[in-house]
């Protein structure tokens, strides 16, 4: 089963870590430079990942297939 990752859209990739387990908004991530799965949640599908997107006020950000 895939799972969606956050990702910038720049040319070297950063990723979105953030916990799930708070509330998502605007102040809830960080932008980190390697992948660290226990850091940067996977989302079973692009709806939950778009929905995470838009909590925490993106306005553009690269799905990942995992």
């Amino acid at each position: 089963m895939a799972s969606y990752l956050l990702a910038t859209t720049t040319k070297i990739v950063g990723w979105y870590a953030f916990d799930t387990t708070k509330e998502i908004n605007e102040t809830c991530f960080s932008i980190i430079d390697k992948l660290d799965l226990s850091l940067v949640p996977c989302a079973g599908d692009k709806e939950t990942a778009k929905l995470w997107a838009q909590a925490m006020g993106l306005k553009s950000w690269r799905y990942v297939r995992f």
